[in-house]
C-alpha cells in the first residue's frame, strides 16, 4: 500500500498546489477588481459633484457652492468630499503634497492612497483666479473586509477541493492500485517460497493486468522447467544408484559365494545319505539359514535400486548407517576395509527420504572404500550440535544432527576439494566412476535442508560431514 499513499499524497499535493495558486490569483483579481470598481465610483461621483458645484459656485457664489459640497457629501456613509485649494494656501490643503497634484492643472484625475484612505482629487472650473478641485475620501476598510471575505472563501474552495481529491484518490487508489498491487506482492512472496499454483486474476486492463499476466505466464514457463530438472535430477539420481548397485553387485557376487558353497555341500549331504536323523535335520536347517542370508541381500540390492516417489519420515540415523555398512560390507571385505558404524542412539532422528538418505550415505561410504586402495578404516559417527549454517544456507543457529564418515586413505589437495561436488568431476581412470554420486548426494542433502562438509588433506584422509536439521526442530 506504500505506492497507493505515495500516489494519494502526490495527487493531494498537486490538487493543493492548484488550488493555492488559483486562489492566489483570484484574490489579487478579486482585490484589484474592487479596487477599479472603488476609484471608478470615486471618480463619477467627482466629476457629477463638480459639475453640480461649478454651477452652484458661479451662479450663487463660493458659500453656496460649499453647503451644496456640504449637503451632498453627507448623504454618502463612507464617502466624504471636500473643497482643496491647489496654489500654496494653507487653508483648504489637501492631504497629500501639493507636488503630486500637478497633473490636475492639466484637468486630469488624481487617485492616491493616504493610510487607510483611498483619496481621489478631481479638478474642478470656478470663476476665481485661483485653481481648486475636489478631494474626495473613501475609507479602505471596505476593500480590506472584502479582500478577508475573498480570502477566506479561496481557502475553504481550496480545502474543499483538497478534501474531494483526497477522498477520490483514496477510493481509486484502493481499488485499481492498492488492492491490485497487494495480490502482485502475494503472488511474489508465493513463487519465492516456490508455490508456482494458482493464476493471479486481476480484472482490470492495465498495466497492473498486464504484468499479473506475464507473472502468469512465467509461473507456467517456471512450472514446466522445474517439472522438467526435476525429471532430469531423478534420472541423474536413478542412474548414480544403478552405478552402485553395479558396483554392489560385484562385491555381492563375491559375498554369495560362501553362504553358496554351504548350501551345496550340505544339499549334496542329503543327495547321497551321507547324514541321518538329526544331522539330516540340522543340515536342512543351515541350508534354509543360509538362503535367507542370501535372500536379505539380493532383497537390500533390489530396495537400494528400486526407484520410489519422494517420503519423508523420522529416520533413526544410527539405523541407517549400520544398514549401510551391512549393503556395502562385501565391498569393504574385498577391499581389506573394516567399517566402523556408529552405536545405536534413538534420540539421533531426522525428518528425510529413508531411501535418499540411504542413497547419500552408501555413496560416502563407497568413495571412503576407494580412497583406500590398500585397506583401511571407515569410522561413522552421529552426533548432535548446535551450529550456524553457512552463508549460502538462510537460518539462524539451531540444533541439527551431524554424520561424519571418516577414512583413513589418500586425503584431497585444496583444488580436488573445491571441485568434489561438481557434476561429472572424477579423479577415478576411465570407467571407474561417472562423477555424480557427491553431485547427487549434494543435491539431495540440500533438499534436505542440509549440508555437507569437507575436511581433507593429502595423506591425512578425509571426513565428510553430513548436516540434517534435527526430526524435533
Amino acid at each position: 500500500m506504500q505506492l497507493t499513499r505515495k500516489f494519494i499524497a502526490a495527487l493531494v499535493i498537486g490538487v493543493a498546489l492548484v488550488a493555492m495558486i488559483q486562489g492566489f490569483f483570484d484574490y489579487h483579481r478579486e482585490r484589484d477588481v474592487f479596487d477599479n470598481q472603488m476609484r471608478g465610483e470615486a471618480t463619477a461621483l467627482g466629476r457629477a459633484l463638480a459639475r453640480g458645484m461649478a454651477e452652484v459656485w458661479e451662479r450663487d457664489g463660493e458659500a453656496a457652492a460649499r453647503q451644496f459640497l456640504l449637503t451632498a457629501s453627507s448623504q454618502s456613509e463612507h464617502i466624504r468630499a471636500r473643497w482643496i485649494w491647489l496654489d500654496a494656501s494653507t487653508r483648504d490643503a489637501p492631504r497629500i503634497p501639493r507636488s503630486d497634484l500637478a497633473p490636475m492643472n492639466e484637468g486630469q484625475v488624481v487617485i492616491e492612497k493616504d493610510g487607510d484612505q483611498l483619496l481621489t482629487y478631481i479638478p474642478v472650473k470656478v470663476p476665481e483666479p485661483r485653481e481648486g478641485g475636489l478631494e474626495i475620501a473613501q475609507p479602505l476598510a471596505q476593500l480590506d473586509k472584502f479582500t478577508a471575505d475573498s480570502l477566506r472563501n479561496g481557502i475553504i474552495a481550496s480545502a474543499s477541493a483538497v478534501a474531494i481529491a483526497a477522498v477520490l484518490a483514496l477510493g481509486l487508489g484502493v481499488v485499481f492500485i492498492g488492492r491490485p498491487m497487494a495480490k502482485l506482492a502475494e503472488k511474489a512472496r508465493r513463487v519465492g517460497t516456490g508455490d508456482l499454483s494458482g493464476p493471479l486474476i486481476l480484472a482490470q486492463r492495465d498495466e497492473l493486468g498486464q504484468l499479473a499476466k506475464e507473472i502468469n505466464l512465467m509461473c507456467e514457463r517456471l512450472a514446466a522447467e522445474r517439472s522438467a530438472r526435476e525429471t532430469a535430477t531423478e534420472q541423474l539420481r536413478h542412474a548414480d544408484r544403478l552405478t552402485t548397485v553395479g558396483k554392489l553387485a560385484s562385491g555381492l557376487a563375491h559375498e554369495l559365494g560362501t553362504p553358496l558353497n554351504v548350501v551345496q555341500g550340505r544339499a549334496r549331504l542329503i543327495r547321497d545319505r551321507e547324514v541321518e536323523g538329526d544331522d539330516v535335520i540340522d543340515s536342512a536347517r543351515i541350508v534354509a539359514e543360509q538362503a535367507e542370508r542370501m535372500t536379505a541381500l539380493i532383497r537390500q540390492l533390489l530396495d537400494f535400486a528400486r526407484p520410489r516417489p519422494l517420503h519423508k519420515a523420522p529416520v533413526n540415523v544410527t539405523n541407517l548407517c549400520t544398514r549401510v555398512c551391512e549393503l556395502v560390507g562385501p565391498i569393504a571385505r574385498k577391499a581389506n576395509v573394516t567399517l566402523q558404524p556408529p552405536p545405536f542412539d534413538d534420540s539421533l532422528r531426522v525428518e528425510a527420504d529413508d531411501g535418499q538418505l540411504n542413497q547419500v550415505m552408501t555413496n560416502l561410504v563407497i568413495n571412503a572404500i576407494h580412497a583406500m586402495p590398500s585397506g583401511g578404516t571407515v569410522a561413522i559417527s552421529a552426533r548432535s550440535v548446535e551450529q550456524m549454517p553457512p552463508p549460502y544456507i538462510e537460518g539462524s543457529k539451531h540444533s541439527w544432527i551431524a554424520v561424519d564418515v571418516r577414512d583413513t586413505g589418500t586425503g584431497m589437495d585444496a583444488d580436488t576439494r573445491d571441485r568434489i561436488f561438481e557434476p561429472f568431476f572424477t579423479t577415478k581412470g576411465v570407467g571407474e566412476g561417472t562423477g555424480l554420486g557427491l553431485s547427487v548426494s549434494w543435491g539431495i542433502v540440500r533438499e534436505h535442508g542440509g549440508w555437507i562438509d569437507v575436511a581433507s588433506e593429502l595423506g591425512s584422509g578425509s571426513t565428510f560431514t553430513l548436516y540434517l536439521p534435527r526430526g524435533d526442530a
